[in-house]
């Protein structure tokens, strides 16, 4: 089998298309190595953040990324009529995260208390100071119903409207989930919400399969033009 023979075999056009999908195949599989290496130092970034003592609030939204980051507020009343319930669900199990507002500097600050199967109820008001963990207001997904502000129906956390039904201004950047155990707040009917942010890392998976489909390509190819060799030889 000569070189040039096969050569003459190769569709110029499929060469071309060939070329390039391997290209493109394999360049997908090298950035998914880089955001292996991001996603990596993300994690190992976060765990850190888990150990460390929280820093009072102001002091922390002061900083370029305090997303996850753990936080405290200063004294915050909680009371009956100063809470919020959002539809939710944990588990397949529906419910409300449970929303207040504490005060902070000229703005308060939307603090999710938890998760409760149903409406709490509060005989007193709760006087805490509150630690958690800050993180950043979300968009609503485009089959998220809209908030009903009249009929107090909730759906997503939004600093305009939820600021607007508790009759304060609410920082619209940041929000802060309540870490329970470390806020020492024993409420009846509440379930510790999320105190870490989702981080799925299968970088290492995506990369063999880009890579895997490239060379898959190339072995196809070589055997179409194999072929096609094998029947243009007299």
């Amino acid at each position: 089998m000569r070189v040039a023979d096969v050569w003459q075999a190769v569709p110029r056009g499929m060469l071309v298309a060939v070329v390039i999908a391997f290209t493109l195949l394999n360049g997908l599989g090298i950035w998914q190595l880089e955001r292996l290496k991001w996603k990596e130092g993300l994690i190992a970034d976060m765990a850190r953040s888990e150990s460390a003592a929280p820093v009072p609030a102001e002091t922390l939204l002061a900083q370029v990324k305090p997303d996850w980051r753990s936080a405290s507020l200063p004294v915050c009343d909680i009371q009956s009529d100063r809470l919020i319930y959002m539809h939710s669900e944990v588990g397949g199990t529906p419910g409300y995260r449970v929303l207040t507002a504490c005060p902070l500097a000229s703005e308060a600050m939307l603090v999710d208390l938890g998760f409760a199967t149903q409406k709490l109820t509060l005989t007193a008001r709760l006087s805490l100071t509150p630690v958690g963990r800050v993180r950043p207001f979300e968009k609503p997904g485009m089959v998220t119903p809209v908030n009903r502000i009249a009929e107090n129906d909730w759906y997503w956390r939004s600093a305009q409207d939820m600021g607007q039904a508790l009759k304060m201004p609410l920082r619209g950047d940041y929000f802060l989930v309540l870490d329970l155990a470390a806020t020492k707040a024993d409420i009846p009917g509440l379930q510790q919400g999320r105190l870490t942010a989702p981080l799925p890392n299968r970088h290492f998976e995506y990369a063999l399969t880009w890579f895997g489909l490239g060379w898959a390509l190339l072995g196809v190819f070589g055997s179409v033009i194999y072929q096609r060799y094998k029947k243009a030889k007299p």
